[in-house]
């Protein structure tokens, strides 16, 4: 559902509390907004700025990697090989594909070594994990407007966002399924062919702990209970 309105909101409920895409019986319902373009653009200066989770591009990785392997593995013999595979991976991700399995794995080690050797690489990858924890949350406290069936009582403050007291009432997976889904409707046009995004490595964002947390969990149509609102 795209939404056109920065004041309506729609239901929400993680896909695993939901049967036929309808919330169990008691399953909470998360009211979630779409915010404008300029709510976005603060949520993602908020990221970028305060909580050191920007965007990390798929081609800022590749250059951290290219840089690392010449700098570390000039002397390896799989040297010439794992400069092909940078490129391999690049052009696999595009058309939708994977490396082979051998190539994969080679890929994955190396990977591995330049995390824990090379600082730029590293870097990258933290501030990628970083954003894969922070943005759905921090979308889920600025576009949440209210919920159903949750203990806790909801609560806006003079931010105009969820207080810390509400949210530490939320169950965490749930709060990162609905927060990647309130940062989904964000770029709701684009994702419906509008405009498009440049691309970034972080898929921008899906944190998943569990299998069920990222922003294509089904949402909730039906209302149930009574909506808490500040």
């Amino acid at each position: 559902m795209i939404l056109t309105s920065t004041t309506a909101s729609v239901p929400f409920t993680p896909s695993w509390l939901c049967v036929d895409g309808e919330p169990k019986p008691g399953a909470p319902v998360y009211h979630l907004r779409a915010g404008g373009v300029v709510e976005r653009g603060q949520l993602e200066a908020e990221l970028s700025g305060q909580l050191r989770a920007g965007r990390v591009y798929g081609f800022e990785l590749r250059g951290a990697i290219r840089s690392g392997v010449v700098a570390l593995l000039a002397e390896d013999p799989e040297f010439e090989r794992v400069l092909g595979l940078i490129d391999a991976e690049a052009e696999a991700e595009a058309g939708g594909a994977q490396l082979g399995e051998d190539d994969a794995r080679l890929f994955a080690e190396i990977r591995n070594v330049l995390a824990e050797c090379w600082p730029e690489y590293r870097d990258l990858v933290a501030q990628l994990e970083r954003r894969r924890e922070l943005a759905p949350i921090a979308a889920f406290r600025r576009f949440c407007t209210g919920w159903n069936n949750v203990a806790a009582p909801f609560a806006i403050g003079r931010d105009r966002c969820v207080t810390e007291a509400a949210l530490r009432g939320v169950d965490p997976l749930e709060m990162l399924s609905a927060g990647n889904r309130a940062y989904s409707l964000l770029y709701a046009d684009d994702q419906a062919g509008n405009s498009e995004r440049p691309g970034s490595s972080a898929k921008d964002p899906q944190t998943s702990p569990s299998a069920d947390t990222s922003t294509a969990d089904g949402s909730s149509r039906a209302r149930s209970g009574r909506k808490t609102r500040a």
